[in-house]
């Protein structure tokens, strides 16, 4: 299968009449963590948002930071002019219930459902089976965590063949700092495992080197420092006080649920440990994947950073 990954351009300016945000309200579906942040993000933006959570202390942490009221379930976007709703419930089942109710909505609602949760591969790779004629499904699987999200620096993710030209530019206005699109539903997902699961590894690496540290009678927070301003650090490293360690942990078994036992590393294997950077290197210098000749057609760039509106 062809690499389909594709890096957009930077953009700026704000949401255009006819993209998400320029007057429709937008819904987010799960206050959570990612899920508030970009909810505050987009009304920081001045978009219409409605925030829905069935948890009265994450409702009540909605009102005390917008003012507004949240709605307790998806279906009580039932008559409102929601155009866009992002998804951003915890679990695939959750994810499901949500794109079930959504699509019960009243036939004279058009929405496109932004699914921002970490996904089961499978599931994600089926998304695309529950959009219908009013209703599209866009894979959104999203890095950076809270912060990145309240910026509007995350790294995006879209999937599928359902999203239009205006609504990934609405999302390179509002939370994007990059955004990747990959042609078929479930890729996105599988690449979004992949990054989390090597942060697990980075997380993972930084606890044992400091514990380490520390029984050889180094102070434990200095060698972090140091590793964090040195060619050691990560962003795992930078952040590891804020991990959300279970989070680390779900994703790392929905990648191996996917693709089978994960690597062992050994750093005391030093043939396979040269073997193993040196194929990865040769990897991401191909021009194309095994069995292709040349470049693939329209593969893109990685872009810098853009100015943020």
């Amino acid at each position: 299968m062809p690499n389909t990954a594709q890096p957009t351009g930077p953009r700026t300016g704000a949401p255009r009449v006819g993209e998400p945000g320029a007057g429709e309200p937008v819904a987010v579906v799960g206050l959570g963590d990612l899920g508030l942040a970009i909810a505050s993000r987009l009304v920081a933006l001045g978009t219409q948002t409605i925030g829905v959570d069935a948890s009265e202390q994450r409702r009540a942490l909605w009102r005390e930071r917008t003012g507004r009221d949240a709605l307790l379930d998806a279906g009580e976007l039932a008559g409102l002019d929601v155009g866009s709703v992002f998804v951003c419930v915890r679990m695939t089942d959750q994810v499901a219930q949500v794109l079930s109710t959504l699509g019960g909505l009243p036939a004279a609602q058009r929405l496109v459902a932004y699914v921002v949760s970490t996904l089961e591969p499978s599931f994600a790779r089926d998304l695309g089976a529950r959009a219908s004629g009013r209703m599209r499904t866009i894979e959104l699987p999203v890095s950076g965590g809270r912060g990145a999200a309240e910026r509007g620096e995350l790294t995006v993710m879209v999937g599928g063949d359902q999203a239009r030209p205006q609504e990934v530019a609405f999302l390179e206005a509002t939370l994007a700092r990059r955004v990747f699109t990959f042609a078929g539903y479930g890729e996105a997902t599988v690449a979004k495992l992949v990054n989390n699961t090597l942060g697990a590894f980075n997380a993972c690496a930084f606890a044992r080197c400091i514990a380490l540290a520390d029984a050889a009678g180094v102070d434990a927070a200095t060698c972090a420092e140091l590793v964090r301003s040195s060619s050691g650090s990560s962003w795992m490293a930078e952040n590891f006080g804020e991990l959300l360690d279970e989070l680390l942990m779900k994703d790392a078994g929905l990648l191996a649920a996917e693709l089978g036992p994960l690597p062992v590393i050994d750093l005391a294997a030093g043939e396979e440990l040269l073997a193993a950077l040196a194929g990865a290197r040769r990897l991401i210098a191909a021009p194309a994947r095994r069995g292709e000749q040349g470049p693939r057609p329209g593969a893109g760039t990685l872009t810098s950073a853009r100015e943020k509106v």
